[in-house]
Formats: structure tokens, sequence, C-alpha cells
């Protein structure tokens, strides 16, 4: 007995002198244990106070609750989110350093960048989709436009090539009116503000004709009669909009697009932290007051696994692949 006890202690020594040089098989199992045992640095690539900022803190106070460590968000911006999202790709094996993602820098810019820096299905690891958030067609309160069928029909007759704004290259919001312009089919090019909040401001002052912009951003001004709201680009009307129909509803079948927003690690993770992380996702996303603040957002409460979302992000970068292919330059 007494020679089984010390084998079984020498056999627990070798292995813990062993662990660093038997490298990372050894890893997951240990990191389960103890993930996280110091502060997580949570990368947000735009500035503070956009929804994906307002999801990260979200996302961090609720993880660094449940897990007693720190999760610290650390704004990144620039390039559409694609400087933050190459800070986390570089971040490879790193399981304290995360970030939050976005359709942009995850499915946009890797189809229309040629230098971008990272692949997103190689270089990161995702773990749960957060939210996803409809788009709204709006034009001023006074446009002759008083629904999308008479809208289109309209544009179908031609004229001059008809300028809209978006919020800049890679945005949801570019996409959604160039899918729109082909589906359509008239003459059309993007205008590029550095922002939603100016592109808003471009359509209240009838400087365009209309826009595809986030649904929080135009609420309230179509709530108070300063825009008018013809169709939202979700398959299923928005719960903050429900007067308003879907793109489908209002004549133009098969039309989906918006913005959706994910937790994402380095590539190189641990199985069993990004398993972890996950599950604590998930549950920091189901307390009450979160989801709230998420169907705030304009968003249904969801989630998926990081097998799903891997697989979101790859058919996101084929279904707009070919509508940038064909898409008109900007002026």
């Amino acid at each position: 007995m007494r020679d089984a006890t010390r084998r079984s202690l020498l056999a627990a020594g070798l292995a813990t002198m062993a662990g660093p040089a038997l490298g990372p098989a050894f890893a997951p199992a240990f990191a389960q244990a103890d993930y996280p045992s110091r502060p997580v640095r949570v990368l947000v690539p735009f500035l503070a106070g956009g929804i994906l900022d307002q999801l990260g803190r979200l996302l961090a106070e609720r993880l660094a609750r449940q897990t007693g460590q720190p999760f610290i968000v650390e704004n990144r911006p620039g390039a559409g989110g694609n400087v933050g999202t190459l800070a986390l790709a570089r971040a490879r094996g790193d399981a304290y350093t995360l970030g939050i993602g976005s359709s942009g820098p995850l499915a946009i810019s890797p189809i229309i960048e040629t230098n971008l820096g990272y692949d997103p299905l190689a270089d990161l690891t995702p773990i749960t989709l957060l939210a996803q958030t409809p788009l709204v067609l709006v034009v001023p309160a006074d446009s002759p436009w008083r629904d999308l069928r008479q809208m289109m029909a309209a544009l179908k007759v031609g004229g001059p090539e008809v300028l809209y704004p978006t919020p800049g290259v890679g945005s949801p919001q570019l996409l959604a009116g160039e899918a729109f312009r082909q589906q359509v089919g008239f003459a059309a090019a993007p205008v590029h503000y550095n922002g939603s909040a100016p592109v808003v401001l471009a359509i209240l002052a009838k400087e365009m004709p209309y826009t595809f912009e986030n649904l929080t951003l135009v609420l309230q001004h179509v709530r108070q009669g300063t825009l008018r709201a013809l169709a939202v680009t979700s398959r299923t009307r928005a719960a903050l909009l429900p007067e308003v129909p879907t793109m489908a509803e209002a004549g133009l079948p098969g039309f989906e697009a918006g913005g959706w927003y994910g937790f994402l690690g380095p590539a190189g993770l641990p199985e069993a932290v990004v398993a972890k992380l996950h599950a604590e996702a998930v549950t920091a996303l189901r307390e009450p007051v979160a989801m709230q603040r998420i169907a705030e957002m304009g968003s249904p409460n969801i989630t998926t696994t990081p097998a799903e979302f891997r697989a979101f992000i790859a058919a996101e970068m084929q279904r707009w692949r070919g509508v940038m292919r064909n898409a008109t330059p900007a002026r």
C-alpha cells in the first residue's frame, strides 16, 4: 500500500514537472480547471457607444460577475472594424484576449479587401452569435413614396442615377442598398459617410431619397413622423416596429439583410476554454436584464454553438460575395 502511494505521488510529481514540456495536448485540462485566473481583455473594434460596444460591455459585466475575474473592454476602432479584428487574430492561442465581432469585419471585408491581414475562419475562434439587428428602409416624411411597391415602380422607370447614403464600406447598410438596387434593377450608387449618425441627418435634411439604416437609430424619427419606414429587412416583422412590413411582405420576396454581432477568440484556443466561454456567455445572455437590453436593440435573444457560428460566418461570406462582385462603385 505504501509502495502504491509512493508511486502515485511520484507519478503526480513527474506529471507536474513535465507539464510545460508536454505542450498543448495537456493545456485544455488545466485551462478548464482554473480559467480565467486573471483579467481578460475584450477587444471591441469600434468606438464606444455603438451597438457593438454596448453588447461588449453588457457581456463583459456579466462574465466578470460569473467568473470572478475582470473582463475589460478595450475599444480598438479603425478601418470599419478591421483594425481591432486584426489585433484579435494576432493574439493566436491567447485565451485572455477575446473580442466582439460584427458582419462588416467578419463577412464583408474578407470578400472586398485584398490585404486584410486575417481570415476570420482560419485566424479566429467563433464562440457564439450574440444578436441580429434588422435594418429599416426609410424615406423623408414628405417623400412621394408611400410604400415599397410605389417606390420600386418609380425607380424602375429609370432616369438619373440615384445616390443613397451608407455609414461606410463593409457595412450591412451598403450590402442592403446594393442588393436592393440589383434586385429591383435601377441605376444607383452609394455615398459613404463616417458612421450612421450623418446618414440619418442626410435623410432628415432630404439630401438623398432613401437609406437602409439600423432600427434603433431611426426608431425615434419614425415614431415622431420625421421619417417614414417602408419596410424592415428581417425575415419577420420587428417587435419594435410591428406595424411596418418586411421587405418580402411589402413586395420584394426573398430580400433579407441586417447587422449581426458575435463573441470570438483568436485561433488556437483549447477546446475546454471555448466550451467554458460558450457556456458562460449563454448564461449571461439569458439573464433577464441582458435579454431586455438586447431586445431594445431590435434583436431577438439568440445564441449559437461555436460550430453553428462558424458555419453562419461562412454562409454570410458566400451570400454577399456575388452581391459585392456586381456592386456599383461609390460616389
